[in-house]
């Protein structure tokens, strides 16, 4: 008798926050295709999405470590608070991406468009980030630190309070 009520304690202390539609989550995952799906909150850790169609997609808060986006279609997605760790985004298309608060610490980034993507506060950690366009994104607050930013293009971007490559914080254009 005891059990089941403790069960109940435990699963109303750690309720599971998940969100995103199991249905999209099959389409993604046989299919590849994905565009403006739900998929906040989805755990799709090392997940093989190579050229996949993510536009528009919904992955708030989505746990994506380790997941290889090689060449991946994420443009206007909704990545806010996401955990990227260590994901593979090289070629991938963020234009306009929504990266608020992410975590794309390790991340490779090697020749992503992140066009008018918005990477407040995100955490950049030790990325590569070799020849990525960050042209008009902004990086306010975000931590770019012990990052490799060779051949990256940070035209129009607003870069005010981010931590630098060298650890140093940009300080705003208007001061």
């Amino acid at each position: 008798m005891m059990v089941p009520s403790l069960c109940f304690v435990f699963a109303w202390l750690n309720p599971v926050a998940r969100a995103e539609n199991p249905a999209h989550v099959r389409q993604l995952l046989e299919t590849k295709k994905c565009a403006g799906c739900d998929l906040s909150g989805a755990n799709l850790m090392d997940t093989n999405l190579v050229n996949a169609d993510l536009s528009g997609a919904n992955l708030s808060r989505a746990y994506l470590a380790g997941t290889n986006f090689f060449g991946a279609n994420l443009k206007g997605a909704n990545l806010n608070r996401a955990n990227l760790y260590l994901a593979i985004l090289v070629n991938a298309n963020l234009e306009g991406a929504q990266l608020q608060q992410a975590r794309l610490v390790l991340v490779n980034l090697v020749n992503a468009n992140l066009s008018g993507a918005d990477l407040s506060g995100a955490k950049l950690a030790g990325a590569n980030l070799i020849d990525v366009k960050f042209k008009g994104a902004k990086l306010t607050g975000a931590d770019l630190s012990r990052s490799n930013i060779n051949g990256a293009s940070f035209e129009q971007a607003i870069l005010s309070g981010a931590t630098l490559p060298d650890g140093t914080v940009h300080q705003s254009e208007q001061n």
